[in-house]
C-alpha cells in the first residue's frame, strides 16, 4: 500500500512538469532553441555593480518544426551564468510572435573576462550558451574608481583600447571619459 502512494507521489509531482508548457503549446526545442546576448560586442561593469545595463539576453524558443512558440510567460526561463555575479531580469512579460524574449543583464561586481550564460525553458536546458566579454571601469582591477584609472585612461585615449572602451564603440573617446566620471570613487562594496 505505501508503495503503490509512493508511486503516486511520484506521477502526480510529475505531472505539473509535464504539463509546463500550455496546453496545446508545443515545448521548446532544446537543440534549435537559442541564447543571444547583445546589442553591444560586451558590456562594461563597475566595482559597486552600479555598471551600465547594455545587455540583453534574448532567448528564442522554437519547436521541433522550426515554428517560433509565441506566449511563453518570463517566469518559465531560468539562467546560468559563470563567470561573474549577474541580475537577469524579464523585460518582456512573455515570448513574442518570433518566440523571442528579452532579459536586461546587470553585473552585481566588476567583472573582467568573460561570462557565459545557458538558459532553461520550462524544465528543458538548452544546448546553446552565449558568452559576453566584460571590461570595468577599475580598469587596473584594484577594487576602486580612482587616479590610477585616470592614468591608465588617458595612455589609451585616442587609441583603440578594448579595455577603456567603455561603450564598446571601437575607440577610446569622450563618450568613454564621460562614463569613467560617473564611476569616479566607487569601490567594491
Amino acid at each position: 500500500m505505501l508503495r503503490a502512494l509512493v508511486g503516486l507521489a511520484v506521477v502526480v509531482a510529475v505531472l505539473p512538469l509535464a504539463g509546463s508548457a500550455d496546453a496545446g503549446r508545443p515545448f521548446p526545442d532544446p537543440d534549435l532553441s537559442y541564447v543571444t546576448v547583445g546589442p553591444d560586442a560586451g558590456m562594461t561593469t563597475c566595482p559597486s555593480g552600479d555598471g551600465p545595463a547594455f545587455q540583453y539576453v534574448t532567448v528564442t524558443a522554437l519547436s521541433s518544426e522550426s515554428i517560433p512558440i509565441p506566449g511563453i510567460p518570463s517566469s518559465s526561463f531560468f539562467f546560468m551564468v559563470m563567470g561573474g555575479d549577474v541580475q537577469i531580469t524579464a523585460v518582456d512579460s512573455q515570448t513574442d510572435v518570433s518566440g523571442n524574449i528579452r532579459f536586461e543583464l546587470i553585473a552585481h561586481e566588476s567583472i573582467v573576462g568573460t561570462i557565459t550564460i545557458t538558459c532553461q525553458i520550462y524544465t528543458m536546458v538548452l544546448n546553446d550558451s552565449d558568452d559576453v566579454d566584460c571590461i570595468s571601469f577599475d580598469i587596473n582591477e584594484d577594487g576602486l574608481v580612482g587616479l590610477q584609472d585616470y592614468t591608465l585612461f588617458s595612455a589609451d585615449y585616442g587609441e583603440v583600447a578594448p579595455r577603456s572602451d567603455f561603450d564598446w564603440n571601437g575607440s577610446v573617446d569622450q563618450p568613454d571619459f564621460d562614463m569613467l566620471t560617473e564611476h569616479y570613487g566607487h569601490v567594491t562594496e
